[in-house]
Formats: structure tokens, sequence, C-alpha cells
């Protein structure tokens, strides 16, 4: 059965004579209300409350408003929220600013956020968190790697994952980064300890690892163990991962160093030889000496090439057999 206009109109005017008490009003707190006035400073609204909402000119947009009688006149419903209520002082403070989702006292450094681009620079990007303010991150933090030009790898709107770096709320600055926080920290690192990691870069001088620390550790060519050595990339590829021993570890100047000696499971390549075996050189008589413990570039390069040419199914000359024995 349909209710009369005037059973609803009864409704109406009950539910509007019940006031909201102040002391059940808190901050981000969203309610429907009426535009009472409008005035140079803003206007005050109705939202049943024991007293009426001033919002302040500054609170209708996050643009600058000329003037409020633009935007608000008597009568407009409006979605607000409660920006502050004062039961000693009898005010209550609204804003039309839809509030952020995590106040300041949430951003705290190395929590990580998902958000939106909102501007490009080449200095860095400026990413909203739903946070007080827009965070920045420079450009020096985007990639681990080093600094890039954000404007040539983002777009307006692209959503990032970002960390906390610093955040000042007297200054309204947020920093931020897009490098992830280490997984390992400077005192967890001990010289002589094995670890595990992922090559990053290959240059002529070693290779940078990934081993989950701040910086890439480095193995500098003369830590490959491997002799004869002309350019790393013969031994290690990008993106491989590997097991190396730390030897150095200083927090002060960010850098670690590992090497790789005895951890490469590959002897130098010869055919086998007996023991004692001697060789006649003039009237001179030499003994072989054993292998060393370290490989050639050479030996490093033949072992590899027969074990992918085995992986692949390749069949092996006598020869290549003979090598590998």
């Amino acid at each position: 059965m349909e209710t009369s206009p005037v059973v609803l109109e009864q409704q109406e005017e009950t539910r509007s004579s019940i006031k909201i008490p102040l002391r059940s009003l808190r901050p981000k707190m969203q309610i429907e209300g009426v535009v009472l006035t409008v005035t140079p400073a803003g206007a005050f609204v109705d939202i049943s409350s024991e007293i009426p909402g001033f919002l302040h000119i500054s609170q209708f947009s996050p643009q600058p408003v000329p003037r409020g009688s633009d935007i608000l006149k008597p009568g407009d419903r409006v979605t607000v929220w409660v920006k502050q209520v004062n039961r000693k002082k009898n005010l209550l403070s609204l804003t039309m600013i839809r509030p952020a989702t995590y106040g300041w006292g949430q951003l705290k450094p190395g929590r990580e956020f998902v958000g939106r681009i909102t501007r490009l620079e080449p200095g860095g990007i400026y990413v909203d968190i739903d946070a007080p303010v827009e965070g920045f991150v420079p450009a020096s933090q985007i990639r681990k790697e080093g600094r890039v030009d954000p404007t040539s790898l983002f777009q307006v709107g692209e959503e990032v994952k970002v960390w906390v770096v610093s955040v000042s709320r007297r200054e309204r600055r947020l920093r931020l980064t897009m490098i992830p926080p280490p997984s390992i920290k400077w005192e967890e690192l001990k010289i002589g300890e094995i670890t595990r990691g992922k090559i990053t870069r290959v240059e002529k001088f070693g290779a940078f690892v990934d081993i989950g620390a701040e910086r890439d550790a480095l193995i500098h060519v003369s830590e490959f163990g491997v002799r004869n050595l002309k350019d790393p990339s013969e031994v290690l590829r990008e993106g491989e991962e590997i097991e190396a021993r730390i030897i150095l570890v200083d927090p002060e100047k960010k850098q670690i160093r590992l090497s790789l000696r005895g951890l490469l499971h590959v002897r130098e390549v010869k055919p086998e030889l007996p023991s004692q075996q001697t060789v006649r050189s003039r009237s001179t008589i030499h003994e072989v000496e054993p292998e060393e413990e370290e490989l050639t570039a050479m030996a490093y390069a033949l072992k590899r090439a027969l074990q992918e040419a085995q992986a692949r199914g390749r069949p092996i000359s006598t020869l290549e057999s003979l090598s590998t024995n």
C-alpha cells in the first residue's frame, strides 16, 4: 500500500527535528546537507546537527574559487565532510574537498603505496597516493641502475608502485621512491659468507650483482678465478643467478665486493695424463705440473659450449668428448 503525501511530509518533519549531537560527529565523516546562506567568506550548511556547519570558501574546491556565489546558492543540496568539531566553542567546520584516505600519521618511511602519476617532469614524477599532498619521485629514484628521464618512460594517469622515503607535515612535503627497499640490511652482510644474486650488468672490469642489498655488489675481474680472462661476459651473462662469497662491506661508501674464486665449479679442460709423465725438451726433463685451481678463459668457454651442445642433443665429436674427461 502506498504512503500518502501527508504521511511522508510528517515523516520528513520528524526526521528534520532530530538533531545530530556534535559529540557524534568525527573528522572525515561524510554527510549530505542543504546550503542555508552564502557569504563572501563561505557558506553555512544545514546537516541536521545541533548547529549549522560552516564551509569556508577555500573548502569549496581544490582549485581557488573567486566568489562563493558562483558555486553555491541557498537551497542547494551538497555532499560535505566534517573537517573539525570544537564543542567548547560550539563550532563545526565542513569541506567539499574529499579528505585523503591516508593521513600524515600513516605515511611512514618504507611503507608501500599504489598511486597514479599526475605530472611528469625531466627531474621526476608526481604521484597521487590519496594522501594530503602529492608525492614526488626524483628521477634518480625511478630505477636502481641510476637516473632516467621519466617523460620517456611513463604517462600521466599511469598506476605505479611507490615507497615513502620522507615526510614533512610542516612543509607539506612527501618524498617517494620507486626502488623497492632492500631485503638485506647492511649489518646483515657478513664477510666470508656465501650469498646468492642475479647479474644486473657485465662490464669489462667485472660484473654487478643484485643480492637484495641497498646497492648492487661488484665482482671485479680479478675475483673471477679465471686465468687470462679478457672479457667477463665470457663467463657470466646478464640475468644469470650465481653464488658468490662476500669479501668487502663498506656501508659508508655504499660498497659491496664479491668473489667467485673456488665457486665456478669447472676446471681447465685437458686430456688425462699419468701423474708421473715427463716431457723431454732438449737435454732438460720437466715434470708436468698438476692443474691449477684457476680456470683459463678458453677452457671455461669450451666447457660451457659442450654443456650447451649436450643440452640441445647435438652429437659431440670424439675430440670434444676427450676434452671433457
